[in-house]
């Protein structure tokens, strides 16, 4: 796990074995309440597990059931959204995908309301963590018509470990990523949540390895999310991009 001021915190009973166990495997300090002394801080709370980031006084929570992801799901651009496009939707019908890279899985959960099958690889085990109780979450609380029973698979790895793992047979027909963007200087411009993610993985990725490794793996396409003005991935230029109001998606058709 990345060097980071982390603890848990947890004061629910029923939450507590749950807390615990996540503490014991990756050596976090726990706490029954917020604690000054830590930048960040995983809260296993009946709502959701939560992570806080102290100096912003907020936090960020993946949940599937509420907020901007929900009102995505009914109101979305459906197949004309520049994603959409970007997967190839308009050429095939519920691709499989792996979300190289899955973060707070909004990518993941738009593809999904899409009807991709999508696999969800996240190296961070907090990310994991949060992602694994927003679907539990979701499961519970909605039917098996909810977007989240796309989600095939949710994996704890090293994406390009992953890959070079992974069986012949199950090779995706899309790899999607979305590298962390530059730490901007003036931290201000940056959303709250980009900020908490920045703090606890940082910025630095090998992008075009990992381009390299998902181009040997994926057997129609590669997508790369990047701002809508950055360079495309040192070395490999895409087949065609696809240009959002804010965002450009790289596309790299596999032959």
């Amino acid at each position: 796990m990345n060097q980071v001021s982390l603890c848990i915190v947890c004061n629910h009973p029923h939450l507590l074995e749950q807390a615990q166990s996540f503490s014991q495997a990756h050596q976090l300090p726990i706490y029954t309440q917020l604690n000054d002394n830590f930048a960040l801080q995983l809260y296993f709370q009946p709502a959701g597990i939560e992570l806080y980031h102290r100096e912003l006084a907020t936090s960020i929570q993946v949940d599937f059931l509420s907020g901007a992801l929900a009102h995505r799901e009914k109101f979305g651009g459906g197949k004309g959204q520049a994603i959409a496009k970007a997967i190839g939707l308009h050429k095939f019908d519920r691709p499989t995908v792996i979300d190289a890279s899955a973060g707070l899985a909004r990518d993941a959960f738009v593809l999904a309301t899409l009807g991709c099958q999508l696999t969800l690889v996240e190296q961070s085990p907090v990310l994991y963590c949060m992602i694994k109780d927003g679907i539990e979450r979701a499961l519970l609380a909605s039917d098996a018509t909810h977007p989240v029973n796309n989600f095939s698979n949710l994996v704890c790895a090293n994406t390009r470990t992953y890959l070079e793992h992974l069986n012949p047979d199950s090779k995706p027909e899309v790899i999607y990523f979305d590298p962390m963007y530059p730490e901007r200087k003036k931290s201000a411009l940056v959303k709250k949540d980009m900020q908490i993610l920045h703090k606890l993985i940082g910025t630095h990725q090998n992008e075009s390895a990992l381009l390299d490794v998902a181009l040997q793996y994926a057997r129609r396409r590669v997508v790369v999310k990047r701002p809508i003005h950055a360079e495309s991935l040192i070395g490999i230029k895409p087949t065609m991009a696809i240009t959002g109001k804010k965002t450009r998606y790289d596309v790299y058709i596999v032959s």
